[in-house]
């Protein structure tokens, strides 16, 4: 138990550093180029999310987990997943290169033909890391996964800034995602000692089909239910600025969503995996990685909430002021995915990737209506999509117990202690322009410092539990 323990805490450390310092680096590079560029030139790239990330998803994900959770994998088993997906890769390029002047006849944007030629080259290139990074996830080696994330996210923001200050516009943003998946499938074939064999073992193509076809339609519907707001937000109704606040908006909101999210799942399935013949031990963890993803998400996002006027002014400059709307209800939505997604991994560790399916379709089946009924504005339809996403959550909580013995009761004892903290601090936080007169930068310094202060100091004389595990890990240590 204590080699489990102390294994998860080292990947859960390393996982954490990944994706902070991932972000953390996206976000500085964000915010530079957000103050060079034009809301226009993000609006170009917003308008190609949803087939870069659909193609990458449909690639990726079903194999991933499947051959995660699969104990006996064999180096030729490996080479012919490679070998599918980076066939899959060309295919879908080839597909997308044709349908490149359709894509920009649809935006009725011209320039989108040759830009979206060049950037989905990035599809063939994130083939080429798939296998790598599931052996190291395998082998719990977060610390490689994280040293190519990171230098990766380094080497491209060098790129991306240089190009935006010598006048690229929106050819700097997708240099950014390009160079950032080069440089990242490099360093993991470097880091990895795992290299293809010369006879590939096809016949597990189609065994890993019979348990990750259920998750590549989850991931593809869900991707784009996701992203079927970029291809609404499109001229003539709207501008093209207006798509690159969406765009950033929603950016900007997810940075922090992917972190916990990313942090906390991306050890969560492992674990969880490997403790399935250990249903109350698995209960334990499940209940510890909630409370967990409680502590930071509450505070995250409610205190993003509260500094978010300041914030936008201080941070990305008064030109990206009309995202606000946007950014406040994808931020309230986002407070719930992180429970939702530990919810939905857990049914796949236990091996019931069909009902996650079916929460994912329930999820975006009411995405949809609701757009389809809550469009008249930008602000209408994100409303719809938050009441998609708490609804969702909800129903992905209820179905959890039953496969996992984790009641809705204490799911709310486990999160509502951090919630109502956070809420007290976002308040205190709201009203603190009203009470003193300061300039925005100092307002929003002082924001950041009286939210932190008052969140950490109830969570302590309350008795955190999550606090005495950190004190208990960096004692040790």
């Amino acid at each position: 138990m204590d080699g489990l323990k102390s294994k998860a805490a080292k990947s859960l450390f390393w996982n954490g550093l990944d994706k902070v310092g991932f972000q953390f680096i996206g976000l500085i590079v964000g915010i530079v180029t957000a103050r060079l560029l034009s809301r226009d030139d993000f609006g170009h790239i917003a308008a190609l999310a949803m087939f870069t990330y659909l193609s990458n998803v449909f690639i990726e994900s079903g194999f991933t987990s499947a051959m995660v959770r699969r104990q006996n994998n064999t180096d030729r088993d490996y080479t012919a997943v490679l070998s599918f997906n980076v066939m899959l890769s060309i295919v879908f390029y080839a597909l997308l290169f044709v349908c490149a002047p359709l894509i920009a006849a649809y935006f009725h944007t011209p320039l989108l033909t040759v830009l979206a030629r060049v950037l989905f080259i990035n599809i063939i290139i994130n083939a080429f890391s798939i296998v790598q990074t599931i052996i190291l996830t395998k082998q719990f080696r977060f610390r490689e996964l994280a040293i190519a994330d990171i230098s990766g996210a380094v080497i491209s923001g060098v790129i991306t800034i240089i190009m935006a200050v010598k006048g690229f516009g929106y050819w700097a943003i997708a240099a950014q995602q390009i160079t950032q998946t080069l440089c990242r499938t490099l360093l993991l074939w470097i880091l990895s000692q795992w290299r293809p064999v010369k006879h590939a073992n096809f016949k597990v193509i189609r065994e890993l089909f019979a348990f990750s076809a259920s998750l590549i339609l989850t991931s593809t519907i869900s991707t784009g239910a996701r992203y079927i707001y970029n291809f609404f937000i499109r001229p003539p109704r709207y501008s093209m600025e207006q798509l690159g606040c969406y765009g950033q908006a929603y950016k900007f909101h997810n940075i922090p969503n992917l972190v916990i999210t990313g942090t906390v799942t991306g050890v969560a399935y492992p674990v969880l995996s490997s403790l399935n013949d250990n249903k109350p031990r698995q209960l334990l963890y499940l209940r510890k990685l909630m409370r967990i993803c409680a502590f930071i998400t509450f505070p995250v996002m409610a205190g993003l909430y509260a500094i978010a006027p300041n914030m936008i002014t201080v941070v990305l400059t008064d030109k990206w002021q009309p995202m606000l709307p946007y950014f406040n209800i994808l931020i309230i939505s986002a407070t719930f995915l992180p429970f939702a997604n530990i919810a939905l991994n857990t049914l796949i560790a236990v091996g019931k990737p069909k009902i996650n399916l079916y929460l994912e379709m329930t999820r975006n089946g009411l995405m949809l209506l609701l757009l389809a009924v809550m469009n008249s504005t930008i602000e209408i339809m994100l409303y719809g999509y938050l009441l998609a996403t708490f609804t969702a959550y909800m129903l992905d909580i209820i179905i959890l117990t039953r496969y996992t013995g984790y009641t809705v009761t204490g799911h709310i004892k486990d999160i509502l202690p951090y919630a109502a903290i956070s809420a007290a601090m976002a308040a205190i936080v709201m009203l603190m322009p009203r009470l003193l007169d300061v300039n925005v930068y100092l307002m929003f310094s002082l924001q950041i410092l009286a939210g932190a202060a008052f969140y950490f100091g109830t969570a302590m004389l309350l008795g955190s539990q999550i606090i005495k595990d950190i004190k208990e890990l960096i004692l040790k240590r």
